[in-house]
């Protein structure tokens, strides 16, 4: 598998660290790699960990909302990774994209409108 160096082509929604730790979960069939969202788009997002996650494998992930109950259910697959002062971070691509603004991440659309 090659590394993907074309960026994501629709807008990316940032997830403002100090504001908003929205946790997310990529599964695979023997360990569970913890982290949050740094970036979501429709098609794909941006984990940062402080655990590597293997690359090119597919997983499921599990994004959920840090005030409620709703969970994101989606797969997808680890296209790329980074590290940088000690945490990884990691691009999944989504097997199906969907419409975040149906979901609880529409407030990131909101944060970066002001």
């Amino acid at each position: 598998m090659q590394e993907s160096r074309i960026p994501r082509r629709e807008p990316r929604f940032s997830a403002p660290f100090f504001q908003i730790l929205i946790k997310v979960e990529v599964y695979y069939p023997d360990h569970c790699y913890p982290g949050h969202i740094w970036d979501v788009s429709h098609s794909g997002a941006c984990i940062r960990s402080f655990q590597k996650v293997p690359i090119g494998f597919p997983s499921q992930i599990r994004i959920r909302d840090p005030g409620d109950v709703e969970v994101i259910e989606t797969s997808g697959e680890l296209i790329w990774v980074n590290q940088l002062r000690g945490a990884h971070y990691s691009g999944v691509k989504f097997d199906e994209s969907f419409d975040i603004t149906k979901t609880f991440l529409r407030l990131l659309i909101k944060s970066e409108q002001f």
